[in-house]
C-alpha cells in the first residue's frame, strides 16, 4: 500500500510512486491519530477526516477523502488484530492463575473465542472447498471414463482386440468344460458321512452312560 520501505528504496534502489508517497504520509498521520485514540471506532468521523486531510495540507500533501477513509480500514483492520492478539496472550496468562485458584474478575477472553470461530470458519470452509474439488474431479473422470467406454464401443477393431487373448480364451475353456473334483476333495466327500455316523456314536454312548445309576 505504501511501497517500499527505507531498508528496501536504498538496497534494492527503488522508490516509491506518488500515489503511495500520498499514502505513506497519510498512513503516518493515521498512526498519530490511533496512538492518542487507542479505542477508537471502527470508522473516522466527518470531523476527524476534514482534521487529517488539513494537517497534509500543511505539509503540501493534497489528499481525497476517500483515499483516508481507505487507508484507514486498513491500519484499523491491522490495529484491531494486533490489539486482539495482545489481548489473547494477556489471557493465557490470566488462564495460568486460573489454573492454580486465582480468578481476576476484571479479565474477558471475548478475543479468544473471535480467533476460535474464526479458525473452526477457515476449518470449515476448506473442507467443504476440499470436497466440492473432490466432487468435481469424480464427475470429470467419470465423463473422461465414459467416452472412452463409447469410443471403445464402436471401434470393432479394438473391442476385437481387447475382448480376445490368452486368459480370455482360458475363461472361455473353463466354462465350456468345467474340470472334475480333485482327488483330495473326493476322499472329503467320502469321509464326511463316516465322520458323521461317528460322532452320533460316541454321542449316545455318552447319553446310556449318563443314564445308568449310580
Amino acid at each position: 500500500m505504501v511501497g517500499p520501505d527505507w531498508k528496501q528504496r536504498w538496497l534494492n534502489w527503488m522508490n516509491r510512486t506518488p500515489d503511495q508517497h500520498i499514502r505513506n504520509e497519510t498512513k503516518n498521520e493515521l498512526d498519530r491519530l490511533l496512538k492518542l485514540h487507542d479505542d477508537h471506532t471502527a470508522y473516522l468521523a466527518n470531523d476527524e477526516v476534514t482534521t487529517v486531510r488539513k494537517n497534509l495540507e500543511g505539509r503540501g500533501v493534497e489528499v481525497d477523502p476517500v483515499l483516508i477513509k481507505d487507508t484507514w480500514h486498513q491500519l484499523y483492520r491491522r490495529h484491531f488484530l494486533q490489539k486482539a492478539l495482545t489481548h489473547c496472550n494477556l489471557c493465557k496468562r490470566g488462564f495460568y492463575y486460573y489454573q492454580r485458584h486465582f480468578v481476576d474478575s476484571e479479565l474477558e477472553c471475548n478475543d479468544v473465542v473471535l480467533f476460535w470461530r474464526i479458525q473452526r470458519m477457515l476449518v470449515i470452509t476448506a473442507n467443504t472447498l476440499r470436497q466440492q474439488l473432490t466432487n468435481t474431479e469424480v464427475r470429470r473422470l467419470e465423463k473422461n471414463v465414459k467416452e472412452v467406454l463409447d469410443d471403445f464401443g464402436e471401434d470393432m477393431e479394438k473391442k476385437t482386440q481387447l475382448i480376445t487373448g490368452r486368459r480370455v480364451q482360458l475363461a472361455e475353456d473353463l466354462m465350456d468344460n468345467p474340470p472334475s473334483l480333485f482327488p483330495s476333495e473326493m476322499m472329503l466327500r467320502c469321509l464326511l458321512p463316516s465322520i458323521s455316523n461317528d460322532a452320533q456314536e460316541r454321542k449316545s454312548v455318552r447319553s446310556r452312560r449318563n443314564l445308568k445309576p449310580s
